[in-house]
């Protein structure tokens, strides 16, 4: 195994050398006109004036670990919060007021698939919990260095 991977890792570093090398040696300096349709800019603009109406939310999915309406509520809604947050400290949990009712729903996932591999995990701990389609943040943007240094991790750990 440590063999495929170690060929594997020396073929797409050779390709991407050879790429380099390749770009590097057919750049020019040069003029790019570029022609489109005069609505574009008003499509973009559009686009833009939605996603601020929006106020930073997507369509995804969360999963809902907490419901409830009664005199004590709101406060084990915040008692579900934090025991969620002290297992799961980096993943966003929200509490949700919708009268009558507390509700705490937690993740930002762009996918059901996504949330119900979490949900899966949480069914120990939370065994009333259930899938539910809401407004998410947006993912955060992590910097290329960050892609490829957690690309290098993995392969290293897949190595070990």
């Amino acid at each position: 195994m440590k063999k495929v991977l170690f060929i594997l890792f020396s073929l797409i570093t050779s390709v991407v050398v050879a790429q380099t090398e390749e770009n590097q040696a057919t750049t020019t300096n040069g003029t790019i006109t570029i022609e489109q349709d005069p609505r574009i800019p008003e499509l973009i603009n559009t686009h833009i004036d939605i996603n601020k109406a929006n106020n930073g939310k997507i369509a995804g999915w969360r999963v809902q670990i907490y419901n409830s309406s009664g005199t004590n509520s709101r406060t084990e809604a915040q008692n579900a919060r934090k025991l969620f947050l002290s297992k799961y400290p980096d993943v966003g949990a929200y509490l949700i007021y919708q009268p009558p009712f507390f509700k705490i729903r937690v993740g930002d996932f762009r996918s059901k698939s996504e949330a119900y591999c979490f949900y899966k995990q949480l069914l120990p701990d939370f065994p009333v919990s259930y899938l539910i389609s809401d407004q998410i943040n947006y993912p955060k943007l992590q910097t290329k260095q960050e892609d490829e240094t957690s690309d290098l991790d993995k392969l290293l750990e897949e190595v070990h």
